[in-house]
């Protein structure tokens, strides 16, 4: 039965061709207004006042409103995109459309809890995406639609790795060239836990036979390798690069690189090849480094043109913040669309295609952010609590305050559900069940850790 169901689980993950570019785009609005609704509730009850002495009953609120919905629109509701973007975009429109109207000069920075203004929310949801799609794709009840692709193609798992480095650029902070040895332990510093991490997770994959694909990154390279090596990059070369040189150097390489996979270097990727060396038998993950840099780049570059405006409080700057990553977005959207027929869009090979889109998706993810820390605060404002209010919600704050545990931890639950569970035959009922039960564990660990790393502080 073992060797029957590897062969059902080769053929459910291979040959996958994606979705539409405008069903990723639809199915990826339930969530952030889902968070919208509970922001509203909580703000409007008593919730948001008691975050400092939580209960598991605050924990269950914040769960079956935020989270969820996610396990139900991406499976059972799915064929319904379009009845879904109707209803969801009403309630976004409304909220919009209320938030402008209330502004009254104020900006999210104002809540001066927020560290990183705008990315609070757009990890939250990333991250949620994130470590539902790595278990549900092993279920039927997920469409096979959104699984990763294996050639060309788009699918909702395809943005991970990209909007998690475009994640990584709007974060990072370029080293100072005064202090070379400050540079280096930073490196040391971020580089080793992520090294250890992808080697570890070949190690375990390999000894535990796991099922694993080498079109997604090669036999022995994996996300965390492409994370670990692009630090390593960003890290010693960047502190030498002026920031106005950044989308410059970013639209050369896609350029060089793509003209190398139309003569030949794609094909060879592909190929049967033998992968007989450590370079060739990680093809697809050192070569791809090449897409994601640019991927980093143009982030890095669009943060650093934003910046001034995230940290103004005013309504001017937010406008301003919500057109431009809105433009941006529905730009670099059209771009994919016409590279999509010319090139192709490729997550295996990172080519200007999927370039783009990555850029195009992050920008609407940061568009949604920008939108409901604003709408955070115009609410608090109109509530009189401003000056008193530092948290939104348990579980986001959790989710980012734990990113690499929760990321690690959803890893390690869906590889044991995966070894003890033949989870492609299951019902649907019962797969539901199962997604729900491990959505719930992976918050709850989160929560319960955050909640006692509190109690320690206090």
């Amino acid at each position: 039965m073992d060797t029957e169901y590897k062969e059902l689980h080769k053929e459910a993950m291979s040959n996958q061709t994606g979705s539409t570019l405008i069903e990723i785009y639809t199915s990826l609005l339930p969530l952030p207004i889902h968070v919208i609704i509970f922001i509203w509730m909580s703000i409007n009850t008593d919730h948001s006042k008691k975050l400092n002495s939580p209960t598991i009953w605050m924990f269950l609120f914040e769960f079956i409103i935020m989270v969820l919905p996610t396990v139900f629109n991406l499976t059972l509701f799915s064929d319904y995109s379009v009845r879904q973007f109707l209803i969801y975009i009403t309630i976004f429109g409304i909220a919009f459309a209320w938030m402008l109207l209330n502004h009254n000069y104020i900006s999210s920075s104002t809540i001066k809890t927020k560290k990183n203004p705008y990315m609070t929310v757009y990890r939250f949801m990333l991250n949620t995406y994130t470590v539902f799609c790595i278990l549900a794709v092993d279920f039927n009840v997920f469409p096979r639609r959104f699984a990763k692709t294996e050639t060309y193609g788009h699918g909702v798992m395809d943005i991970g790795v990209g909007c998690y480095v475009c994640s990584n650029a709007l974060l990072f902070s370029i080293p100072n060239t005064r202090n070379i040895s400050k540079n280096v332990l930073r490196v040391f510093k971020q580089v080793l836990p992520l090294l250890v991490l992808g080697i570890g997770r070949t190690y375990f994959v390999t000894k535990a036979d796991y099922h694993h694909y080498v079109f997604e990154y090669g036999v022995h390279w994996n996300f965390f390798m492409t994370l670990a090596f692009l630090k390593i990059i960003n890290l010693i070369v960047l502190p030498f690069v002026s920031t106005c040189c950044l989308s410059g150097i970013a639209t050369a390489l896609v350029v060089i690189y793509e003209f190398a996979l139309k003569f030949g270097l794609a094909d060879w990727i592909m190929s049967d090849a033998p992968r007989d060396t450590l370079f060739s038998a990680n093809r697809e993950g050192i070569l791809s480094l090449i897409g994601y840099e640019a991927i980093f780049l143009y982030s890095l570059s669009m943060k650093s043109r934003l910046s001034i405006f995230m940290k103004k409080n005013h309504l001017i700057s937010s406008i301003f913040l919500l057109t431009v990553t809105s433009t941006l977005s529905v730009a670099l959207f059209l771009l994919t669309f016409v590279i999509s027929y010319i090139f192709g869009v490729s997550r295996r090979l990172a080519n200007v295609g999927y370039v783009y889109w990555v850029l195009s998706i992050s920008s609407y993810l940061l568009f949604l952010s920008i939108m409901i820390e604003n709408f955070i605060t115009v609410l608090l404002h109109k509530k009189g609590r401003l000056n008193e209010f530092n948290r939104v919600s348990l579980i986001i704050d959790s989710v980012n305050d734990n990113l690499l545990f929760f990321f690690l931890f959803a890893n390690v639950v869906t590889g044991i559900i995966n070894m003890c569970l033949y989870t492609l035959i299951m019902n649907t009922v019962s797969s539901i069940i199962i997604l729900s039960f491990y959505m719930f564990v992976i918050y709850f660990t989160i929560y319960t850790l955050q909640h006692y790393k509190n109690k320690m502080y206090v």
